[in-house]
């Protein structure tokens, strides 16, 4: 039991001493900028260093104006962030050290639109006759039958158009594994 242990603790050892695959950070700048066709602008910008620090920023600005700009840095002292916005209903704050500078542009209701009530015609009601009598489905009773298996699976000929069809089950075989080839 003693040697299994060992063993184990041998192969656990020799596993955690393998090198990761990973290098070293390696220095990296990116940006896009985008203009779709309903006027929405998407920008971003980062670099990153030897020592895997991010420099970066993201702005969006949507067809009527509205703004937001966060500017961010992730060092060895964590992540920090700035944003810029003028998005309507916001304020300037600072929650879990993210800090909010907003400069909210002034949206005016839009006017009411005048609601005016237009006369409704009368509407005479209908009446609608049937075009045939109502007809009742005749009373009848359900019995048991005895149903055998030859019955069950009896084949039946219908003739339509004087060409006589037969109908019959179709058999379905099941396979656990491979299916067998033909």
């Amino acid at each position: 039991m003693y040697t299994k242990i060992l063993l184990c603790c041998l192969v656990a050892y020799a596993a955690a001493q393998q090198d990761s695959l990973e290098g070293p950070p390696q220095p990296y700048s990116f940006s896009y900028d985008n203009t779709d066709e309903f006027g929405t602008h998407l920008s971003q910008q980062e670099t990153g260093d030897e020592n895997n620090n991010k420099v970066g920023s993201y702005s969006y600005t949507d067809p009527n104006g509205v703004t937001r700009t966060v500017k961010y840095t992730a060092d060895a002292d964590g992540f920090h962030v700035v944003v810029e916005t003028n998005e309507p209903g916001t304020k300037t704050s600072n929650p879990a050290d993210a800090q909010y500078i907003a400069n909210p542009i002034e949206v005016a209701p839009a006017p009411a639109a005048a609601v005016v009530a237009k006369p409704v015609a009368a509407v005479k009601p209908v009446v609608l006759q049937a075009a045939t009598p109502v007809v009742h489905a005749a009373p009848f009773t359900v019995q048991a039958a005895p149903i055998s298996y030859a019955t069950a699976h009896h084949v039946t000929p219908i003739t339509v158009a004087t060409q006589p069809i037969a109908l019959a089950h179709a058999p379905l075989t099941y396979t656990l594994g491979r299916a067998k080839s033909a």
